[in-house]
């Protein structure tokens, strides 16, 4: 396997772990990294509720990425737990 995957893949187990935040939603349960063209890697969780206020790991490492000031990926990956 290529080592920028085996090192995503690590960094988004890290974070992957579910937590309870009320009867009505949970994060964590599925965690993402993802590297940049530049080198740099950015990570997110997923966040789910019985509302519309959640979003997924993806979109969380994507927003990182950006906050960041960059726009290009070069690999990513999605890890449930």
């Amino acid at each position: 396997m290529d080592k920028d995957f085996e090192k995503l893949i690590e960094e988004a187990k890290k974070i992957a772990y579910k937590k309870t935040l009320s009867e009505y939603a949970s994060c964590g349960h599925v965690g993402c990294a993802l590297l940049t063209k530049k080198g740099n890697i950015y990570t997110g969780i997923c966040i789910d509720s019985n509302c519309a206020l959640g979003n997924c790991a993806e979109y969380a490492a994507i927003a990182d990425m950006l906050k960041n000031n960059e726009s290009e990926i070069d690999k990513i990956v999605a890890y449930f737990s």
